[in-house]
């Protein structure tokens, strides 16, 4: 490709990434200058994470870029903690590069279980799995879920305050008022509610806090994993559980 940089071109005025908590993505924040493009046509932006043998592990194209201040997300399948990644950013028109920069970012150790061993071992090891916000309503995920996992022969305990029982079990209002061990609090609430819930874990002696699909709070992971709980977020429990065991992985 031509690389061509002259006055008046679209550019990069600043590119900067950001390794999530969970060890497995790459937020990139960029700033870019295109009130000077010399067509109708915005450029094409392109984004690259190469590992530290130069490899590329994810790609990202985005036609006609329009935001000045964009953020995109880029993935790692096998994240290498501690070692350097590079993140290539690019402006094209067609076959020409416009502008390119480039930045080095290091993936943390993940605060949440990310390999097969570990969540193999909770479905095995777990037997009383409290459910927090746990509907009655046979149509929610919360309900599907806790029904397929007590029909495995876990121990479901209902929390949700706003009803008596659900699947045979009584419900109660929080974790605290749970009369017996949890092995696995599992939670089916927005993650604003998190950090109080990992508390109430936490003081409960739960061993693990399992946040559903689309429930995720880094910074109440970080406090659980400090209090020496293990932390699966943003997984389906009957997903894996099907994944892992069901199908004699």
């Amino acid at each position: 490709m031509e690389h061509v940089t002259q006055e008046g071109t679209p550019r990069i005025r600043s590119l900067q990434a950001t390794p999530m908590p969970d060890g497995r993505r790459v937020v990139v924040e960029l700033e870019l200058e295109l009130e000077f493009a010399p067509s109708p046509h915005r450029p094409d932006l392109e984004l690259i994470l190469y590992n530290a043998r130069g490899e590329e592990v994810h790609s990202m194209a985005v036609m006609e870029v329009m935001e000045l201040r964009p953020a995109y997300v880029l993935h790692l399948r096998q994240p290498d903690p501690g070692a350097p990644y590079r993140v290539e950013a690019r402006l094209l028109a067609g076959d020409r590069v416009l502008d390119r920069q480039e930045t080095t970012v290091r993936i943390p150790e993940p605060i949440t279980v990310q390999d097969d061993e570990t969540l193999r071992r909770i479905l095995r090891e777990a037997r009383v799995i409290a459910v927090v916000g746990l509907s009655a309503d046979p149509e929610r995920p919360s309900h599907q879920v806790a029904s397929y996992l007590q029909r495995q022969g876990y121990r479901i305990i209902p929390v949700n305050p706003t009803i008596p029982e659900v699947l045979g079990e009584p419900s109660y209002p929080d974790l605290l008022s749970v009369p017996e061990p949890v092995d696995v609090v599992d939670v089916f609430r927005p993650a604003r509610y998190v950090p109080e819930i990992v508390e109430q874990a936490i003081a409960k002696g739960a061993k693990v806090i399992w946040m559903q699909l689309g429930v995720i709070h880094f910074e109440a992971a970080q406090r659980a994993r400090e209090a020496g709980l293990l932390v699966v977020m943003d997984r389906c429990m009957k997903i894996e559980h099907q994944r892992l065991l069901r199908t004699g992985a």
